[in-house]
């Protein structure tokens, strides 16, 4: 393969992609190289041959001299003329890395009915109330907070969903068509604590009176 250098030049490429290749101008200096070898030796055979059978040792070294210089020249040659201007291509790894995908965050919007204080359905999925540490159903703060979450939610909801899940249900916050953010309204009133390991954007709406009476939850403490 033929490719241009900045100076104009042409260079000369085993194989395409190749990055190891000849410039011509390389080639022309050692074909200068290789002709004025071609022509010393030339004029040392000439020389040689054309002496009288005389003086056998003188001729013996003369033809020796004459050995030695053509063995190094074909060995120079064969040696390094290939790997110049034929490189052998190193294999080239092509890792294809696959293009990252945006995080896309997934609204739903719809009727919802409360399960209780931290979890709801909303168009028939189930979402589960990020950063809010609401009691379990059976106790005393668990049904209380039921209670505060079903005069919260009076209408239609809208939920942003983070993508993540726990158990069977979605992770989101959710928004009254007023606006209302219903985790942030059920800390406020002291009916669920904010659950800060997870989210601890509704710490500062806890009620003193709620963490005296609810202990924080152990997948709720910040680590």
């Amino acid at each position: 393969m033929l490719a241009s250098t900045p100076g104009g030049g042409r260079i000369r490429c085993a194989f395409e992609g190749q990055s190891s290749c000849v410039s011509e101008d390389d080639l022309d200096t050692y074909t200068i190289i290789f002709a004025a070898l071609a022509i010393f030796i030339g004029l040392r055979l000439y020389s040689v041959l054309g002496q009288p059978a005389e003086g056998g040792r003188s001729a013996f070294f003369n033809r020796l001299s004459v050995t030695v210089v053509l063995s190094a020249v074909v060995i120079y040659v064969a040696s390094e003329v290939p790997a110049r201007r034929w490189p052998i291509p190193n294999p080239v790894l092509r890792t294809t890395i696959a293009p990252s995908t945006p995080t896309t965050t997934k609204t739903v919007s719809g009727p919802a009915r409360v399960i209780d204080g931290d979890t709801v359905v909303v168009a028939g999925i189930k979402v589960r109330l990020n950063g809010v540490d609401a009691a379990e159903l059976g106790t005393v703060r668990g049904e209380n907070a039921r209670r505060v979450m079903v005069t919260l939610v009076t209408g239609l909801l809208t939920c942003r969903l983070t993508g993540e899940k726990t158990y069977d249900r979605e992770v989101g916050y959710c928004t009254t068509a007023g606006g209302i953010d219903i985790s942030r309204a059920i800390i406020a009133q002291g009916a669920a604590l904010a659950c800060p390991r997870y989210d601890s954007r509704y710490i500062h709406f806890e009620q003193e009176a709620a963490l005296a009476v609810q202990p924080r939850s152990s997948y709720c403490v910040k680590r």
